[in-house]
């Protein structure tokens, strides 16, 4: 499998870069339950102190962070976090991508080295926040908490601070911050509420999936077009079949199908993908086939279907032709729609 997907990225950058996902996509929960200190603030200082070593543009810095928030860990009211920037949105080679700037807010994830402050990971270490904060939840989790604060995000004056909030509530996947999204949906401008689709989508909530293939029938290149195509390929409830279906035979984009045909082949394995799957056999790209073959192959169970332990480009092409024979010859006169 990845032969194909090695080349599906989100940007194009050298081969020699980290790749790193877009903060919109970060994985909240996930970065919150690694990190030994996670706290929030407002960046009072910062305060360059000379050149990494090694590297001419980003300089070792300390931020001065005014916490109000300390989910995990031990830090006080405030916190020095030592970073580096190297004066670019995406760092240099996918790394010191963290601009720090007074009067700003942040979700920081630490970890003490050496006595001091570092970030967790130096791209995906502190991720932009609404300085909205919500109530103190006594005797509540840090996960309820932090959902506590984004929510109260949604109300920022901001309206980039309401669409970070939204990325973030996403980057929990918490299903009870679902009914505040929704209310975005139905009340927010176009904007807020394509996020807020994104959001949704990401807690796991397929109710949104009509209004997904919506917005991808017009292409999957913006923002959050192109964030909702991938987390398309994380769905693995059998309920999303009809409509993952539906999106892959509306899209207009090439993100978009192989996204799809990732849920349905791998995710999901549902047996009424089989026509779907099988017709994709003949998709002009090379990576659909592939997932398609591969999908083909999980749920049917078809020898002719199957590749090789160690596949290579004529391996994929001899298989892919004696699936196609296969179906056209069997089956397709199955009943594969029936649930």
């Amino acid at each position: 499998m990845g032969l194909v997907l090695c080349v599906l990225v989100l940007f194009v950058v050298p081969l020699w870069s980290r790749l790193m996902s877009p903060p919109s996509m970060a994985d909240v929960r996930a970065l919150a339950e690694q990190a030994p200190i996670v706290f929030r603030g407002r960046v009072a200082e910062v305060r360059a102190f000379g050149v990494k070593p090694h590297h001419t543009i980003a300089l070792d810095s300390i931020a001065k962070i005014e916490v109000d928030r300390l989910y995990r860990g031990k830090a006080g009211s405030h916190a020095s976090v030592y970073f580096a920037y190297g004066g670019l949105p995406t760092g240099i080679n996918g790394h010191y991508c963290i601009d720090f700037q007074p009067d700003t807010y942040w979700l920081v994830f630490a970890v003490e080295k050496n006595g001091r402050l570092e970030l967790f990971d130096d791209c995906e270490g502190a991720l932009a926040i609404s300085s909205r904060l919500g109530s103190n939840l006594k005797d509540a989790s840090w996960l309820a908490q932090m959902e506590a604060d984004f929510l109260a995000g949604l109300d920022d004056r901001d309206p980039a601070a309401r669409i970070v909030s939204m990325q973030r509530l996403g980057g929990l996947k918490l299903a009870s911050s679902r009914d505040a999204l929704h209310r975005v949906i139905a009340e927010g401008d176009e904007t807020q509420a394509n996020w807020a689709v994104y959001a949704a989508l990401r807690t796991g909530d397929i109710s949104v999936l009509p209004r997904v293939k919506e917005m991808l029938s017009a292409g999957d290149l913006r923002s959050p077009e192109r964030e909702i195509a991938f987390e398309l390929q994380n769905i693995s409830d059998r309920k999303a079949v009809p409509d993952l279906i539906a999106i892959l035979e509306s899209a207009t984009g090439d993100l978009t199908p192989s996204r799809v045909l990732i849920a349905l082949a791998e995710k999901i394995k549902d047996p009424r993908s089989v026509p779907t799957l099988a017709a994709h056999l003949s998709d002009s790209r090379e990576g659909s086939q592939y997932l398609a073959l591969e999908g083909l192959k999980s749920i049917t169970h078809e020898t002719a279907c199957t590749l090789p332990d160690e596949p290579n480009a004529q391996s994929v092409e001899r298989q892919t032709r004696r699936c196609k024979a296969w179906w056209e010859a069997k089956g397709k006169f199955q009943a594969w729609t029936q649930n």
